[in-house]
């Protein structure tokens, strides 16, 4: 179960750090509607920020693949 345990955690930081970068876009772009101001980030960041996400979240089906094994592993025992 530590194992387990283990890709859970790393799941669970990875995921909280799509919602981080997520959020950046999200803050940024509201700035135009609440504030009537110009988004500080353009299009190069957004894709970098996508791209960034786009990564975490293969991060995070690798894990859960781990995962799966992990428990396969367990549930042989």
């Amino acid at each position: 179960m530590n194992t387990a345990k283990r890709h859970i955690d790393a799941l669970e930081s990875r995921i909280g750090l799509m919602a981080s970068l997520a959020n950046i876009i999200n803050i940024d772009r509201m700035r135009d509607g609440n504030e009537g101001e110009a988004p500080i980030l353009n299009d190069y960041y957004y894709g970098s920020l996508v791209e960034a996400i786009e990564i975490v979240a293969e991060s995070c089906y690798r894990e859960l693949s781990h995962l799966d094994d992990a428990s396969e592993e367990e549930v042989a025992r």
